[in-house]
C-alpha cells in the first residue's frame, strides 16, 4: 500500500504562477496518476480542500480547520473509498488541552496546530490500521518538541484501545537530526520508524533552496519497506507541484503486527 505526505503550499497570491490556482490542476493529475492508498494533506484552506474533495475521484476525504470554528488549514487526510472503510476519525490540538479547538502553546506561532487521525480496514483482508497527520509548528523547535509529545501520548493511548499498525504522516518543520525527529523515533512506547528517509530538500521553495534538509516525513509502526520511498516534485510539464515534494511510502503490515 502507498502512503503519503503532501504539503500542498497554502493558496497565496504572491506566489504568482506558482499560486494554488494555476497548480491545482497539476496536483489533481499527479494524485489521480499515483494513485496512493492514503495521503496525508497539510495546509489545505477550505477552498483547496474543497476542491479536492470534489475532484479526488475514488477518494473519501476527511479532515477539519485547526481554528476555534474549525476554519483554517486543515490536516486532511484521503483515501481510496472502494479499498477501506472508515472505522473511527477524530482530531486533536496540539497543546496542554487537545480537545479544546483552537488551542495551542503559549511558546509557538499564532497558527494552532492540530493532528487528524483515523482508523481504517483494508476491505479486501479486513486489516485495521490508524493514520495520522500533522503539520508541527514553523516557529518554535519547543512547541514542535511539546506537539511531538502530544502526538506519542495519543498514539499511545489509541493503541491500548486498538493495538494496530500505524503510520504518522506530516511536514515537521524539523529536520531528521533535530529534536522533535529524536522524540519521534525514540520513545520508548510508539516504536516509529522512517519509512522516507534520505530526501533532502523535501522543502525546496518552488526549487530554489535544494541544500535544505528533510522535513517531510512518513513514520510508521507495524509496517515494513515493500519497495522504494518515492519523491513527487514536478507535473509532467515539469512545473512544480508545490513549494514541498510529496513523499510516498510503499508498505505492508509485518507479519507480527
Amino acid at each position: 500500500m502507498k502512503i503519503a505526505t503532501f504539503n500542498l503550499r497554502t493558496d497565496v497570491p504572491g506566489d504568482g504562477e506558482n499560486r494554488w490556482q494555476c497548480r491545482k490542476g497539476l496536483v489533481l493529475d499527479r494524485l489521480m496518476a499515483e494513485q496512493p492508498d492514503v495521503v496525508g494533506f497539510q495546509e489545505a484552506t477550505p477552498e483547496m480542500a474543497g476542491f479536492l474533495r470534489r475532484y479526488m475521484q475514488g477518494y473519501f476525504c476527511v479532515g477539519c480547520g485547526r481554528e476555534r470554528d474549525f476554519t483554517g488549514e486543515n490536516n486532511m487526510i484521503a483515501f481510496k473509498q472502494d479499498a477501506y472503510e472508515l472505522i473511527a476519525l477524530d482530531t486533536f490540538w496540539l497543546s496542554d488541552t487537545p480537545d479544546v479547538p483552537g488551542s495551542r502553546y503559549a511558546n509557538q506561532s499564532i497558527c494552532p496546530r492540530i493532528c487528524t487521525h483515523v482508523v481504517l480496514r483494508r476491505l479486501s483482508d479486513g486489516m485495521q490500521f490508524h493514520a495520522y497527520n500533522t503539520h508541527l509548528d514553523h516557529e518554535s523547535d519547543e512547541a514542535r518538541v511539546l506537539g511531538a509529545q502530544a502526538i506519542l501520548r495519543r498514539i499511545a493511548r489509541d493503541l491500548e484501545l486498538r493495538p494496530l499498525p500505524l503510520s504518522l504522516t506530516g511536514d515537521m518543520n524539523a529536520a531528521p537530526d533535530s529534536p522533535p525527529l529524536r522524540a519521534l523515533l525514540g520513545d520508548a512506547r510508539v516504536r516509529l520508524v522512517n519509512q522516507t528517509p534520505n530526501f533532502p530538500a523535501s522543502y525546496h521553495a518552488y526549487g530554489t533552496q535544494l541544500d535544505l534538509p528533510q522535513i517531510d516525513f512518513v513514520l510508521t509502526q507495524g509496517f515494513r519497506a515493500v519497495d522504494a520511498p518515492v519523491a513527487w516534485t514536478r507535473a509532467e510539464c515539469g512545473r512544480y507541484l508545490s513549494d514541498h515534494s510529496a513523499l510516498c511510502a510503499n508498505v505492508e503490515p509485518c507479519a507480527n503486527a
